[in-house]
């Protein structure tokens, strides 16, 4: 799942994934009402409608930043287990720090770049779709 208010951004991580070796269904939000919307159901108790294998969670989007969706998922019993990485324009160390105590499994910042990003989102799934073994939940 790509999580960013930036549609050329989160178009150009997908065609990166499509890109890449391993076979991904993307799902994408655009906000982070609209992720935790996905993740959870529309309404509390109601059934989950995504349990994606990976998130991509950028920082800085309107509504629900990515560091208030992380800590949602990392306090909800049924996500906690969601490996969260947060790729983000922001390279501050006061937001990487942040992230990490909050929560997620990795932060990158975006790069530039259209090879380095691209370069960049195939590092991301050979470590997490062969490198580590992930709970099936």
């Amino acid at each position: 799942m790509i999580v960013d208010d930036d549609p050329a951004d989160a178009e150009l991580v997908s065609k990166a994934i499509g890109r890449g070796r391993f076979p991904c269904v993307v799902d994408m939000a655009a906000d982070g009402v609209e992720a935790m919307e996905k993740l959870r159901g529309p309404t509390p108790g109601a059934p989950r409608r995504l349990s994606p294998d990976l998130v991509l969670l950028d920082i800085n989007m309107p509504k629900k930043n990515g560091l208030q969706v992380l800590s949602e998922i990392r306090s909800d019993p049924k996500l906690r287990h969601l490996p969260v990485v947060m790729l983000s324009t922001s390279s501050a160390d006061q937001d990487v720090v942040t992230a990490y105590k909050s929560g997620a499994q990795g932060y990158v910042t975006k790069p530039m770049d259209l090879a380095d990003l691209f370069s960049a989102i195939h590092a991301i799934e050979e470590y997490w779709f062969s490198t580590v073994r992930a709970p099936r939940c």
